[in-house]
Order: structure tokens, then sequence, then C-alpha cells
């Protein structure tokens, strides 16, 4: 923001002595408005300003004055319009109405008759130019100077091309079309909001005005607007239309004083009438209201003193607030301080204390010389999640990030049994692929098509968040999860999930066993089993959701990530080396294709086979020479004794005992 010291000086009397722009620089950059640069400008100054998206008060002239003023002790002068109005009343001539008042709570307007459209005398133009800005006409030229002077957009309309000699403050029709002053046409929304005339758009409301009923130098009739737009409305239009921010969008984007509509119009209709003639009509056209509640907040001395670390004297706190214009009414343990309209930052009792903070000075807060550092042991929540992000770093997977919605494609997939349907996000701001997500799965598949569409082939990804559904009451459940996508085979993932589960807790069981799941191909997956308890799914995606996304089913897992926190060994448990070394037996067994694997290990386990360390899967065989129907399960068994090394003699006769009891309960054969 441009600030012309020369302009500001109309708000700081000259009894108070010229303003320096070095001290004017420090004051405002002291109080939380950074001066960025000072620049020269003939017989002027220009300190370049910046104002935080909070102080949208200080998008003006008046407003950085009303700072100074408090900051450095000065006087400040009000700009208070004086305007004469004509006989004829402004309501017989043209009429104003809104239909959409959510995004528009207040409009007004004035009618000036007889003006001159000419160029702008030359102090205006010299102030305008200072800021930034091209001189047009003096009736733009006003509207603009209103503007960068009290802080409210104005918008004015030659009153002769309003079709019915009225506004109406209304949505935009379904593909309206505006061309605007840019010269571009606009084709409008639903979700916009227009000023219409009695038959089309004429301006776009807070963004731009139309092209059709722009000011000329043939224009005679003025009809002068000055409203207040939902900040929202405004930000989403000029988006929607790829617009870059006008210097009205970007007031209206951070909110309008709810006083000042009226107070601008009244000033520009006094510029108007003093550089282009004219009369103005009498009476203001108004819709909705101005009327807001006045905001009052509470300050206790205690908090000012608990937050600032000093005693702040009672009578200067009061006159700093009065300084800043807010009316302060002292209470019995504290001060009662009703906020001005134009304040929309100030809402609590912090926000008081800060405004204290910063015209006493910052400098006067103490500080400690000594940092004290206190060491926090990581929770071991973050540390469950930090051990399984390293265990599938280190296994060559990526950590993504999805969104928590799925797509309208993969809604009807992985969805859990229990669930009694998705929920969904508000349709009137997501339509499209609006139900959250049951699972990780799909985002994580899209992530792989997108990767494998750009030249990444089978990309390893995995992603812990949340996941949604609806219970039979309709209330909304959320879970923990962690997903896994990709890798050569299911084997691959499998070995990653067990890996993973190893790391977390050595000493608790892993087992998968067979079982259908939403997404899965059938056949090809299996329940995650930690410690005897479930926690989640592994196996190969169904055929049909890989068809959608154009892949060649790629295998994957979804575990239950608060059990996995949860089952964190945060104890590191030791074992001694072994002394003596272990005996391995490969055992290849025969048997139905309709036996399961877990039924073999259950059955090895139930042995209980003295010195058996461990039992690993190693592959599954069918084909010739076996008889169809039939499958070779090859496993392999480890023995090691701590009290002296295994004897074949010994490591036999337990393998021959494994193969005895598969064959009496399991009808396998020993495969030669």
């Amino acid at each position: 923001m441009k600030i012309s010291l020369e302009w500001l000086a109309q708000y700081l009397p000259a009894p108070s002595g010229p303003i320096d722009a070095s001290a004017a620089a420090d004051a405002l950059t002291a109080g939380g408005l950074n001066v960025e640069s000072i620049t020269p400008l003939g017989d002027d100054t220009i300190l370049d300003v910046e104002v935080t998206s909070n102080r949208g008060d200080c998008l003006c002239h008046i407003g950085v004055a009303r700072e100074l003023a408090a900051l450095l002790k000065r006087e400040f002068r009000e700009v208070t319009p004086v305007i004469s109005e004509s006989p004829t009343a402004a309501a017989s001539v043209a009429a104003v109405q809104i239909d959409a008042l959510d995004l528009c709570p207040h409009y007004t307007a004035r009618i000036l008759r007889g003006v001159k459209v000419r160029p702008s005398p030359p102090w205006m133009a010299r102030r305008l130019e200072a800021v930034g800005l091209r001189p047009i006409n003096n009736i733009v030229d006003i509207t603009n100077y209103v503007m960068f002077e009290m802080g409210q957009p104005l918008h004015t309309f030659n009153l002769e091309r309003l079709e019915g000699a009225r506004i109406i403050v209304r949505r935009a029709r379904k593909d309206e079309k505006l061309l605007s002053l840019d010269g571009k046409e606009r084709t409008l929304t639903p979700e916009m909001l227009v000023i219409a005339d009695a038959n089309r758009a004429v301006a776009l409301a807070g963004v731009m005005g139309g092209k059709d009923s722009e000011i000329g130098f043939e224009t005679s009739q003025v009809f002068l607007e000055s409203a207040r737009f939902d900040p929202l409305c405004v930000r989403r239009t000029t988006r929607a239309l790829g617009m870059e921010k006008t210097d009205s969008s970007y007031r209206f984007e951070r909110g309008i004083d709810p006083t000042l509509p009226d107070r601008a119009s009244r000033r520009a209709a006094q510029l108007i009438l003093e550089i282009a003639g004219g009369e103005l009509l009498a009476g203001c056209l108004e819709a909705g209201s101005a009327a807001v509640p006045t905001k009052t907040v509470k300050l206790r001395w205690s908090k000012l003193r608990q937050v600032l670390g000093i005693d702040v004297g009672q009578s200067e706190a009061v006159d700093v607030l009065r300084r800043l214009q807010f009316q302060p009414q002292k209470t019995g343990d504290g001060l009662e301080v009703t906020v001005p309209s134009w304040r929309a930052d100030v809402s609590i009792e912090a926000d008081l204390v800060e405004e204290i903070a910063r015209s006493i000075g910052y400098d006067r807060i103490p500080t400690r010389q000594e940092i004290s550092i206190h060491l926090a042991s990581v929770e071991p929540a973050a540390r469950a999640r930090e051990r399984i992000r390293e265990t599938l770093v280190g296994a060559g997977y990526f950590e993504s990030v999805t969104v928590s919605f799925v797509s309208d494609l993969l809604a009807g997939d992985f969805v859990p049994p229990q669930s009694a349907g998705l929920p969904r996000a508000d349709p009137t701001v997501r339509k499209d692929n609006a139900r959250l997500r049951p699972s990780l799965l799909p985002g994580l598949l899209e992530s792989v098509q997108r990767n494998e569409n750009v030249g990444n082939p089978s990309p390893r990804l995995f992603e812990t968040g949340s996941v949604f559904w609806n219970d039979k009451t309709g209330g909304i459940v959320e879970s923990r999860r962690l997903g896994i996508v990709g890798g050569g085979d299911v084997r691959e993932v499998r070995g990653v999930v067990e890996d993973l589960l190893a790391r977390l807790d050595a000493d608790k069981s892993i087992a998968v066993t067979p079982e259908a799941c939403p997404g899965f191909a059938a056949g090809g997956c299996g329940r995650v089993e930690w410690a005897g308890k479930p926690i989640g799914y592994l196996g190969k995606i169904s055929r049909s959701i890989a068809e959608k996304l154009s892949l060649h089913q790629p295998p994957a897992a979804e575990l239950d990530l608060s059990a996995l926190i949860a089952g964190l060994q945060l104890v590191g448990q030791l074992k001694s080396l072994p002394k003596y070394p272990a005996m391995r037996r490969d055992l290849s067994l025969v048997v139905s294709e309709t036996t399961p694997y877990e039924k073999l290990e259950r059955l090895i386990h139930t042995l209980e086979l003295s010195n058996l360390e461990s039992l690993q899967y190693v592959t599954t065989y069918r084909g010739k020479p076996l008889e169809k129907g039939t499958k070779s399960v090859t496993v392999e068994l480890a023995f090691r004794s701590e009290e002296g090394t295994l004897t074949s003699q010994q490591v036999d006769e337990l393998v021959q005992r494994v193969a005895a009891a598969a064959k009496e309960q399991l009808a396998a054969s020993l495969r030669v």
C-alpha cells in the first residue's frame, strides 16, 4: 500500500508539526505496519506500507493516519463531508433492491444529474499517480480517490444506460454473460453476485464494472454505488474467472467497515459536486441495513500484567486505547472496551493486550537472557510412527499423502462390511468425488496410476491416515490406518508386513489366514493376525478394480495403525547369541488343492516339536508329475538346542513326526 505523506498531512494537522518520513516509518514499523521503502517523489514522499491481512482498515490514508496519530501522539482530523441536495428526490428517479442479502447485507446509491465529465484537477491526478493509479476522468478518479482515502470501494454507472432506472443485486444466472471493463466477456455462474439493471448484469459485485454502463465524457447522469459485499463471494468470483485482484476486490476480501458505505458515498458526492458540478438528488437509495451489534471486550489488569510481564499504569492503558479510538470504561478489575466498527481484528482480551503493547513499545517488555531447555521424551505413538516410516522407506517404499475423499469411480469398493454407507461432504461445497474414503487404498492406487502414466513403472507407496464410514445409527466412525501398495508380488508385501511387525515387537506371533476382503481378489487375500488378534489384510487387488485404473493387480496391504502403535515394544529385548549352530530341513508335502497353508502351519505348531526355532514358508508348486487337484507346499524347519549341537538323526526324527502327522490329519504325502 503506497501512502503519500502530502496526502496524509491532510488528516494530521500542521500545529503538530510536519510529518517526518523516517519518524513515521519507524513508528508504523514498530506498531505492526512494516514500511518497506521510503521514496521521494517531487515535493512528496511515498511510504510503501505492508498491511497485514487482518488490518483492512489500514488500506487507506485515513486508516494509516489514525495509526500514526495514536503512535506519535498527534492530533487526528476526520473527514466530515458536507453536501447540499436538490429538492428532487432520488427515489423518484431510480430504485435499488437486494435479492441476495447473504452476499450483500447493505447497498446504497446516490443520483447526480448535470455533471460534466472531464479530466481531473491537477491536485487529484497528482495524488492518484503518487499511489500508482492512472487518472481516467474526474468521476472515475473521484471514486478511486475516496477508496484510497477512506478504504471504501465505490462504483459509478451511467444512469442513462441502466434499463428501467433500477439496480437489482442478485446472483448471476447460469451462463449469463457480462462484458467487463477490461474488454473481456465473462461467463457467469449462480455462485457469483452481480449488480443488474432491469434486464441484464451490469457489474460483478465488488470485482469489476461492466463496459456497457461505464462513465464516458458524454455522461451527465451518475448513479453512485457504495455497498458492502461478502468477502468470500468476492474472492471466489475473482478466482473462478481467473481475474487478477483489483483494488476493489482486494479490499472487499479483507472486510469493510459496515458503517463506511454511507460516509464514503457522501464524501464522493461532495467531491463530484465540487469538481464536476451538477446537482445531487435528495436522499440516499438504500437496501439492506448497516446495523451491526456493538462489540465490547473485557480487559483485566491481571491479564495485562501476566501477558506483558510489566505493570502498565491504568491511566496509560486507558490513554492508549482512547488514542486508538477505542472507548474504555473502567470496571472493578479492569476495563470494558467498546471496539470501533472498523477494527474487525479485535475480538478477544489478548487483542487488546497487543494493542497496548505495540503502542507503548515492545522495547519496554523485559526479556530474560537465560533460555531454559527441557528435554521431553518422544511419545510412544511418535516412536511407533517413525519406526513404521523407517521400515517401509528402507524396504523401498515412498510415503504418500492423498486426499480424504474417495473418487466416485472407486466409491463402491473397499467398503467394510460393518459400514452403513459413506459420509458425504456438503453438496454446495463439493459435488463430485464427495464421499469420505473408507480405505487408504483407493487414493494410493490412483497415485500408482498417475505415476505409471508419466513413465514411473511399479511405484511402491505407503500412507498413514484416517478412513471413515457410517455406522448403523448414522454416526461417523473414524479409524487410523496404514496403507501399502506396490511390490513384485504378494509375497514381497507379506515379507514387508512381517518385517514391520517384527521390528515393532519381535516376540509377538505373526500369521496370515486366507479370508475374503472388500477390494481384494478372491482367493488372493489374507487376514493379518498379530499376537492372535486381526489387524488388517494383505493380498492382490481385485481384477475389476485394477481394470478401472488400467493396472496389473498390484499387491497391497492395509493395517490398523492404532493396533501397530499400541503393540510397539518400548523396552528393548536382549537375547544372548546362540552357542550352537542351527540345523535346517526343507520339507515338501503334497496336499489337496483345497488345503490352505495355514492348516499345515497350525498343525506343525500344535506338535510342539522340541528345539524348533522357526518355521518359514518357501514355495508352492503345481504341475507335473503331481496329480490334478493337488499341490506341493515346501516349508523350512530350523532346529537349535541351547545344550549342544543337534545330530542329523535327532532332526530327522522330528521331521518324520511332522510328515506322519500331516499324512494322518491332512492326507499329505512326501514329495520325492
